[in-house]
């Protein structure tokens, strides 16, 4: 039993000393990835949205592997709207939709952007005049997803960009 023992200590020993991974870990971090200044702007009206795309950009930002060895700036200019896409016979809107825009440009330095691109993502949700819980959290979850796929599509344009 003692002998058991020993042997599973040596070859824990010897597998967790020889680099070894499990198969499904996840990697999320590039290697080197590239230093990022985030500048995340928009009217007042969207404060919480512009701090949500914030936090959720510094989640992605460590998987874009390294481009230049110095600090890219990356200044976001966010836009937001909500309006009826949909309409009973009433005209009252059966179905919202979100839509929020960004402006994404990388500077490296200076004044001339080293890339510029205009992204946008947009989503909908019912409206239930009886029950305004229901559409107020709908608009919530509306806006949390619109958020999560523009830091996703942003944090992908980064990773895609050449710098010259």
């Amino acid at each position: 039993m003692c002998l058991n023992k020993i042997i599973l200590l040596f070859v824990c020993l010897v597998i967790s000393g020889c680099g070894f991974e499990p198969v499904y870990k996840k990697k999320n971090n590039a290697d080197r990835p590239q230093a990022f200044k985030l500048l995340v702007t928009g009217s007042n009206d969207q404060a919480y949205t512009t701090y949500k795309l914030r936090r959720e950009l510094e989640t992605w930002l460590p998987t874009i592997a390294q481009k230049v060895p110095r600090q890219l700036t990356v200044k976001i200019v966010l836009e937001e709207s909500y309006g009826g896409i949909a309409y009973n016979a009433k005209a009252k809107a059966q179905r919202n939709q979100g839509q929020l825009r960004a402006v994404v440009q990388v500077m490296d330095g200076g004044i001339t952007p080293l890339h510029e691109a205009k992204l946008d993502s947009a989503t909908s949700y019912t409206v239930d005049y009886v029950e305004e819980f229901s559409t107020i959290s709908a608009e919530s979850g509306a806006r949390e997803r619109l958020i999560k796929n523009l830091a996703k599509d942003i944090a992908h344009e980064l990773s895609l960009f050449d710098v010259k």
